[in-house]
């Protein structure tokens, strides 16, 4: 069985036997797919990347594993490699920044009707992924941190549904804030120090920033 980091296989955790057809979006070298192949034997698979040389590497590592004719690798940006055809009922992506995957998602949502699960690890501004996903019309099923050569990663799993959420649990996590586990609150101190000395070193004016700030260094002093 082929061997994925700590951050991928939480990412694999969430892909379950009710999953028929998958695309790992931004696929890099191919190894969450090749790991899901070999886990799932009727699982579709497309590997999907906006890079050729990730892409050539993908296609290497799936001959290396003999899993051609498993594992659909497709040059393209986003869901524009979706096919009508493809009927896929999952997505994954992993490492890329909440701006981009908004932008694809939200501008292209035509790609997503058969789309119940959406698994994503973002490394940047969740509170906007959170927003935005539920905005456009899913939930957050469930959550997970994992520690990875000491930086945090979070996976979010979004299915198709509706439910409100506080501000607070849309910035912090609202499955994460009911785990309350040591490493939530790890992040959540790091990310305390972090706009804390912003809030300190920040210049005039910058008004509704400053007070962005404040509410949530206000909402973190709660949690550690």
């Amino acid at each position: 069985m082929s061997k994925l980091s700590k951050r991928l296989e939480v990412v694999a955790n969430f892909i379950d036997d009710n999953d028929k057809s998958v695309i790992d979006i931004g696929c890099d070298h191919g190894l969450l797919s090749i790991y899901l192949a070999e886990k799932f034997n009727n699982l579709k698979i497309i590997a999907s990347d906006v890079n050729n040389n990730a892409l050539e590497s993908a296609r290497r590592n799936v001959s290396k594993y003999k899993l051609e004719d498993r594992i659909d690798i497709r040059l393209g940006s986003g869901v524009s490699v979706i096919n009508k055809k493809d009927k896929i009922d999952t997505l994954v992506v992993a490492g890329m920044g909440a701006n981009t995957i908004i932008g694809f998602l939200k501008y292209s949502q035509d790609k997503l009707k058969d789309i119940n699960k959406i698994i994503i690890q973002s490394n940047t501004d969740l509170f906007f992924l959170r927003k935005n996903m539920v905005s456009m019309g899913y939930y957050i099923d469930d959550e997970e941190l994992v520690l990875d050569k000491n930086i945090i990663y979070t996976i979010i799993v979004f299915k198709k549904g509706r439910k409100r959420y506080s501000y607070k649990e849309l910035y912090l996590g609202p499955i994460l804030l009911d785990k309350n586990s040591e490493l939530f609150r790890k992040k959540c101190d790091k990310e305390l120090k972090t706009i804390t000395m912003i809030l300190n070193n920040i210049g005039s004016g910058h008004y509704l920033y400053k007070l962005k700030l404040k509410r949530n260094i206000k909402i973190l002093k709660n949690i550690t």
